[in-house]
């Protein structure tokens, strides 16, 4: 058990990422990648959660950590290519992509969203299909849910346009992703 004593004098980044580096067990039980790309982004719900748990807590102890994460740790991931269209991501992933217009439209002014997006098409266009840097997504039984990768997967999906007005009947594409599975992954947000 990692011993917390010194966070409560000052919450670093450093000290978070240490911490979450154990609490998800980095990396023989959560890869390398999905740590670093989703767990840690900048900004991201993980950080900002457990410097708020200090916050509330400065006593907290690494098991009640754990309690209060546990559905995430729980969580299988693997590195798949799989073929996908709008329609096989939840509700809410496409009414986002729909309303970023697959990344030509910007409505939460994400700085460099287009250009972002107009990168990673031309990266699409270039590699083979399934072969792009992995998205992050959990996989709910009949629907994925997209973590991480909007720009790469927007980007991947819209190589699929086939003329038809809806995305959502858009023909499928090879995504390579890292795949979050198992009993949990209904539980987390």
């Amino acid at each position: 058990m990692i011993s917390l004593t010194d966070i409560v004098t000052e919450i670093t980044d450093k000290k978070i990422k240490k911490i979450l580096k154990h609490v998800f067990g980095v990396p023989k039980k959560m890869p390398k990648y999905v740590f670093k790309d989703f767990i840690m982004s900048p900004n991201g719900f993980f950080p900002s959660e457990l410097k708020q748990m200090f916050m509330d807590e400065p006593d907290l102890e690494t098991d009640d950590i754990k309690d209060v994460l546990k559905d995430w740790i729980k969580i299988k991931w693997e590195k798949q290519v799989i073929e996908l269209s709008a329609s096989d991501f939840t509700k809410e992933n496409q009414k986002t992509m729909i309303q970023r217009k697959f990344g030509n439209a910007n409505p939460n002014k994400v700085p460099d969203d287009e250009k972002r997006t107009e990168y990673q098409r031309k990266l699409a266009k270039k590699l083979k299909p399934g072969a792009n840097e992995p998205v992050i997504m959990l996989n709910k039984g009949n629907e994925y849910r997209l973590l991480e990768g909007w720009h790469r997967t927007m980007a991947i999906l819209s190589l699929g346009n086939n003329g038809q007005n809806d995305p959502r009947n858009w023909n499928k594409i090879k995504i390579k992703a890292w795949v979050g599975t198992g009993p949990s992954v209904k539980k987390v947000w």
